[in-house]
């Protein structure tokens, strides 16, 4: 895995998440891991790319995608393309499951952050897995 990739819906938090890694606590493993934080930018991506696209870009470019918790209502949702793409190698998607409560209790932004750093630190162990939520 090369490094992470926010979705849309969730950037600031990643931003949140992020900074708390760049602490003094984290910062030392974070550097250790050698992980990027790429943009839709930096992939060539547009805003509005379909799910499809941003799910095969991370694939490609060993991106794990990091998003908000979504459904499977359209037949081009995220959800869809896992359950059609997704292979064994496969990088997970990881799923925020409170973006509420990211939003508004500090506590809980540092406990997703030191859950979604020990994830990434086994990712390996999530290969297939399709989505994995934090905390």
């Amino acid at each position: 895995m090369r490094g992470i990739l926010a979705d849309n819906d969730v950037q600031g938090f990643v931003r949140a998440i992020v900074s708390i890694w760049v602490s003094d606590t984290w910062r030392d493993l974070w550097d250790d891991l050698g992980l990027s934080v790429l943009t839709f930018f930096a992939l060539g991506l547009s805003r509005d790319s379909s799910d499809a696209v941003i799910w095969r870009a991370c694939q490609r470019e060993k991106l794990v995608l990091i998003t908000g918790n979504r459904n499977a209502e359209r037949s081009d949702s995220l959800e869809a393309v896992i359950r059609a793409e997704n292979q064994p190698e496969s990088l997970p998607v990881v799923t925020l499951a409170n973006l509420e409560r990211l939003a508004r209790d500090h506590p809980y932004v540092e406990r997703v952050a030191e859950r979604l750093l020990e994830k990434l630190i086994a990712i390996d162990d999530f290969r297939g897995a399709g989505r994995i939520y934090v905390p």
